[in-house]
């Protein structure tokens, strides 16, 4: 189920060029877009739902800047700092790169259940994380180490957020790390 992308990346030890981590990222910023919008709807529950939308806005957006930062080095500039590219994101339009490439999607079953969602979503998210640790060691450019460290922020976060879901969901009492209920009387 999981993108060859990830396969692809930098995982392999090898030193990649700037362009081809950003088109690398772009891809799995893409296809995490195209997962949370396919399950925001298989979900039945309106707050997993109401996550999954708002996880397909940040990847968006994480897709806009990407894009524009692939197309800033494509035309020769250096990095924008991670400043610019986010008082900027929605100015930006997408680069093309991908327009006609066939980005292989991940799919769940018709059958796919919330739980196998959220399962997904989860993976998605840690390597994610750590294509995106991989590409912060990689570089030497403070511009680009910020944006890739902040990327790792962001999906950190999507992993809490997917994790608290799928923990509540599993019933094991805790949502966010506090316990929802109390079998003691105070």
């Amino acid at each position: 189920m999981m993108c060859d992308v990830y396969e692809s990346g930098l995982m392999e030890g090898g030193r990649r060029n700037h362009l081809e981590i950003l088109r690398i990222a772009i891809s799995m910023e893409i296809e995490g877009k195209e997962f949370f919008e396919e399950a925001s709807g298989k979900v039945k529950h309106k707050r997993a739902k109401d996550t999954f939308i708002s996880l397909v806005k940040q990847e968006q957006r994480h897709i806009d800047i990407l894009s524009a930062e692939l197309s800033r080095l494509s035309d020769g500039k250096g990095w924008a700092s991670l400043v610019v590219m986010k008082d900027n994101a929605s100015a930006y339009t997408r680069t093309s790169v991908f327009k006609d490439k066939d980005i292989k999607r991940i799919r769940l079953g018709p059958d796919a259940g919330e739980l196998e969602v959220l399962k997904v979503g989860i993976e998605v998210e840690k390597k994610s994380i750590e294509y995106y640790r991989d590409a912060a060691k990689q570089t030497t450019d403070q511009n680009a180490k910020e944006i890739f460290t902040w990327l790792v922020g962001e999906e950190a976060g999507h992993l809490t957020i997917l994790s608290a879901e799928y923990e509540n969901r599993t019933r094991s009492g805790f949502y966010y790390d506090d316990m929802e209920f109390s079998l003691e009387v105070m």
